[in-house]
Parts: C-alpha cells; sequence; structure tokens
C-alpha cells in the first residue's frame, strides 16, 4: 500500500467539504494572525537585542507585550474553534455514513464484517476528522516557515542552506520509510477489526463460553493470539517511527553545530548576527518538528479514510433512491409479485437464488407460507416487505409496478417480525403513543404486568424469547400497518400462547382488514389461512386445495 501526495489532498478535500461553511473560514483567519504574530515576536527578539537597552526598553517592549498578547489570544480561539471543527467534522461524516447504511438492503450487511463497519464508524471517522486538528494545529506552524526561512536566508546564506537541508532530509527520511509503515498501519487496522469481531463473539456467546471450557480457553488463545499480534505491529510501526525521529535530533544538533562552529568562519558573521539566525532557528525547528512528526500518523490516517471512501462508495448507489414516505399509507386492494427473483447474498454462505414466483395478497387474508428450513420463505418475506430489491420481476400494488422511489412509501405499509429480530427501548416513531392504546395491546398478547411503555420507551426488555416476540408482535399491532409478516413466529410460544394465536388473535387482525402473511411449521393450524403456499428450493407453489385451508379461516 503506497500513498502520495494526491491522497493527502483528497483527504484535505473530503475534510474541507464535510468542514462547518462558516467555521472553516474563521479559522484559517486566526491561522493567518497565529502564524504572523509569531513570527512578529521573533522579529521583535531580534531586533530588540541588536538595538540599545533604551530603545530596548521604550519602543521594543510595548511591542513584544502586544505580540505577545495577540499570539496567546489567536492561538486560544484557535484552538477552542478547532475542536468546534473537528466535533463538527466526526458528526457529519458518522451521520451520513449511518444515513447511507439505514438506506441498504440487509444483504448488503449480511457481505460485510460487521466487526469493519463497527470500526469505520468509531475509530476511522475519529482519526480522519481527528487530522483536521492535527492539520489546523500545524497551519500557524507552517505560515509561521513560510515567513521565517526566507529571514534565515537574509541573515546568513549558509545557515539557510543549512535549515532546509535538515528540513528536506527529516522530510526525506520519513517519506522513505512511509511504504513499510502504510503496509504495517493497514495491517494493524485488519487486527483491530478482528478485535472487534471478537468481542462481538464475547458478548454474544458469553453464555456458551461459560458453558464449555475448552471452547473457552479456545476462543481466550485466539483472542490473545490476536491481540499479540496488533501489539507486535504498533511495536514495528513505532520503531520507524523513532528511526525517523533520531535521523531528525541528529541533523538538529548538526545544524546547531553548524551555525555555532562553521556558519562565523565561512560566513564571516558577527556575534550579534549569530544570536539572530540562533534564535530564527530555535523558533523554526519546534514548528518543523511539529509537521515532519505529524507524518506517521497521516499515514494511519490515510488507510482509515481509504476505509471510509470505500464504504462511502459502497453506499453511494442506495442514496441516490429519493424516498417519500406519506403522513398516512395509502390503503391497497392487492399486492402481488410478479415472475419476482431475488438473490440472497451473504459472506456466510453461497448466493440462495429465489424464484421465479407469483404471488399476491389482499386486505382481510391470511396467508400461509410452509417449507423445510432453507427453502426460500425469510428470502422471499424479505423480498415482498420491500427488504430485498428483486434481480428479475416486480411487485405490483393494485396492479401498478413499483419503482425504486415508490419502495419507501410501499415499506411504510408492512410491518415485520423475522427470526432475527431487535426491540429498541425507545419507541421511535411511536413516541406519543396512547397509553391506553398500548395498554390494550399488550394485554392482548399476554404482556400485561410484564412489561410496559412509559416516557415513549418500554420499561422492561429482560423477558423470555417467547415473551420478546411478543413484545415485538405488540409494537407491530401499535403500529397498526395493513400488512403484516410473521416469520415463524410461534416457534418460542407455548402451545396455550400458539391455540390463541391461531384461533384468535389472526382471525381478530383479519376482521379488521389486515393481509396477514405467516411462516409455520405447524400443520396443525392450516384450517385457519385463506391461502397456503409450499417453499422448496427457492420456489413457490400454491398448495391450497391439497392442504384444505380455508375452513375456519373466513
Amino acid at each position: 500500500m503506497h500513498f502520495g501526495f494526491k491522497q493527502i489532498v483528497s483527504m484535505l478535500g473530503f475534510l474541507w467539504s464535510h468542514a462547518p461553511p462558516k467555521g472553516k473560514f474563521v479559522l484559517l483567519l486566526l491561522a493567518l494572525v497565529a502564524g504572523f504574530s509569531r513570527d512578529y515576536v521573533m522579529i521583535v527578539v531580534n531586533k530588540a537585542a541588536a538595538a540599545p537597552v533604551e530603545v530596548a526598553l521604550s519602543f521594543w517592549l510595548p511591542m513584544f507585550v502586544l505580540a505577545f498578547f495577540v499570539v496567546v489570544g489567536s492561538y486560544y480561539f484557535y484552538q477552542v474553534l478547532t475542536v468546534v471543527v473537528t466535533t463538527f467534522v466526526t458528526n457529519t461524516v458518522r451521520l451520513k455514513l449511518i444515513e447511507g447504511l439505514l438506506k441498504v438492503q440487509p444483504n448488503f450487511l449480511d457481505r460485510q464484517q460487521h466487526g469493519s463497519v463497527y470500526h469505520i464508524l468509531t475509530t476511522d471517522v475519529s482519526a480522519v476528522a481527528n487530522f483536521t486538528s492535527t492539520v489546523l494545529g500545524l497551519l500557524p506552524s507552517f505560515v509561521f516557515l513560510c515567513i521565517a526561512i526566507p529571514q534565515l536566508f537574509y541573515y546568513s546564506m549558509i545557515a539557510g542552506f543549512f535549515a532546509v537541508l535538515v528540513m528536506v532530509g527529516g522530510t526525506m527520511t520519513y517519506y522513505l520509510q512511509q511504504k513499510a509503515m502504510a503496509t504495517l498501519n493497514a495491517d494493524a487496522r485488519a487486527m483491530d477489526v478482528a478485535y472487534f469481531e471478537r468481542v462481538s463473539d464475547l458478548l454474544k456467546g458469553f453464555r456458551e463460553l461459560r458453558l464449555n471450557l475448552a471452547r473457552r480457553a479456545g476462543f481466550s488463545a485466539d483472542l490473545a493470539d490476536v491481540l499479540s499480534k496488533l501489539r507486535q505491529m504498533l511495536i514495528q510501526v513505532n520503531r520507524i517511527y523513532e528511526s525517523g525521529e533520531a535521523a531528525v535530533q541528529a541533523l538538529k544538533f548538526l545544524l546547531f553545530a553548524g551555525i555555532v562552529f562553521l556558519v562565523p568562519y565561512v560566513g564571516k558573521t558577527d556575534v550579534a548576527t549569530t544570536f539572530q539566525v540562533l534564535t530564527l532557528v530555535l523558533f523554526s525547528l519546534t514548528p518543523f518538528e511539529q509537521i515532519i512528526a505529524s507524518y506517521p500518523s497521516v499515514i494511519g490516517t490515510l488507510v482509515s479514510f481509504v476505509r471510509i471512501v470505500d464504504l462511502s462508495e459502497k453506499l453511494e448507489p442506495f442514496g441516490r433512491v429519493t424516498e417519500y414516505v406519506p403522513d398516512r399509507p395509502a390503503a391497497f386492494e392487492r399486492i402481488a409479485m410478479k415472475s419476482g427473483v431475488a438473490v440472497h447474498d451473504s459472506r456466510e454462505q453461497s448466493d440462495f437464488v429465489l424464484g421465479p414466483i407469483d404471488f399476491e395478497i389482499a386486505p382481510g387474508e391470511i396467508v400461509f407460507l410452509i417449507g423445510s428450513n432453507g427453502s426460500g420463505k425469510t428470502t422471499f418475506m424479505n423480498a415482498i416487505a420491500g427488504l430485498l430489491d428483486l434481480k428479475e420481476g416486480r411487485i405490483e400494488v393494485d396492479g401498478v409496478a413499483l419503482k425504486p422511489e415508490d419502495m419507501a412509501a410501499y415499506r411504510s405499509n408492512v410491518s415485520a417480525i423475522f427470526p432475527q429480530f431487535h426491540i429498541f427501548r425507545q419507541l421511535h416513531g411511536l413516541e406519543h403513543q396512547d397509553s391506553s392504546s398500548a395498554a390494550s395491546v399488550f394485554e392482548k398478547v399476554g404482556l400485561k404486568g410484564l412489561t410496559d411503555i412509559a416516557d415513549g420507551a418500554i420499561t422492561r426488555l429482560d423477558l423470555s424469547a417467547g415473551q420478546r416476540r411478543r413484545l415485538a408482535l405488540a409494537i407491530a399491532l401499535l403500529e397498526d400497518r395493513d400488512f403484516l409478516i410473521l416469520d415463524e413466529f410461534v416457534a418460542d410460544q407455548d402451545p396455550g400462547q400458539r391455540e390463541y394465536f391461531f384461533k384468535t388473535l389472526l382471525p381478530e387482525l383479519k376482521r379488521r382488514g389486515k393481509a396477514l402473511l405467516v411462516s409455520t411449521h405447524d400443520m396443525q393450524w392450516v384450517s385457519y389461512c385463506d391461502r397456503i403456499y409450499r417453499f422448496e428450493s427457492g420456489k413457490a407453489t400454491d398448495v391450497t386445495e391439497l392442504q384444505g385451508a380455508g375452513g375456519q379461516a373466513a
């Protein structure tokens, strides 16, 4: 991995585009003031040193005091505003990426390493945003050097030549090492991602690790190996950095020696000029060291920047689709899939092809999906819910094919509970839910006294698997949408809850005009649906007549 000036400019352009419109121009102004005022302090010191004592005290001392307060004040406000801009960039980039992720299809995230996505949204964004702080912190130093170096040549051509030679040598030292540093930084980031993945496994599989000592020992050994590799890489990066730092320090002391021992004899300069040259060099070396010492961190930041750009480019196609959601979704008479073909692809398994499938459902209709695990039921339910794009075919509402820009409005009329579901403690989108309605729904699904809603949030989430699934159903019922999709909803319900679900709840929702799509393995309840589709190897067949459905569903 090799980074050059072009990549640095690209990252600077990225940061500039995400900085606050007004704040970035104010920062540039403050950087100029801070750089010029610092240079003016150096000029005042040199002038005062060469002037008679009376002139130094009467004129140059007041000028020094004035310049001193300008330097301190400008640096203070500059640093404060730097934090303001850096945090703005951090939040802006994170929100932009998250907004993009919220528009993707579920199988997009299935194809990504979750640890990598987490790393990008946290560590990588912070690293790139903090580079804003680094650049802004170095800007006054750069301004100062642009003024100080010509002055150094003015006092002594030889001293100026030596100073430039040191700066070029220091820069080349880091530049020659940057390829190795870039590779190590990329490898270290990969180990960071691997560590995040292991932490995720730890949190999700804690019970399994506690139950099996051998598994726990293997996991601990694997985690220790990842951390050990990460540590060794960071040590190698530091070794390269310190070798460059040692070279810069050696060149700096050689510069001092040259000014003290060589310049007075070669250039025939007097003591006063030598003092002025040393003052300039001392003032200049600190900002130069700040600039050159930031180079290794720039390489690490560029690795993070490349990952952010890569994710942004992957999200870009989803962001082009304009999403419009009406205040109240329009009622429908029929939803249909015509010759639908979809592909569920992830990094965990080979591509699964669904279809072609023809399907339709109407309000007040209960449709069961049956079939073995892996037959395509869940993939189909994702597709009909608008969560998985069709490769071929179309979804129609009342005979009108949906376009990409129609999908957000379509999804706003769909509620779904899949085998892997998540319950948000905050009732996002239902903050102003009427408490009496919520209490009625909670009682209906058998959660009265177990959990409740208060201040727009669920009061208790530490429930059993079956209770959590009924809580998800309660939230779906509170959404009160016309199309309800339930994927293996009764898999972890006790017999009483299953009977209530099929005999009472589904018929009640049917009477209310809801379109109900339910996948199940419980064939004893087929008489409570209107139609049945059997799935096998991604294909669907209407087997309503064969299964004898529709008897008690009407």
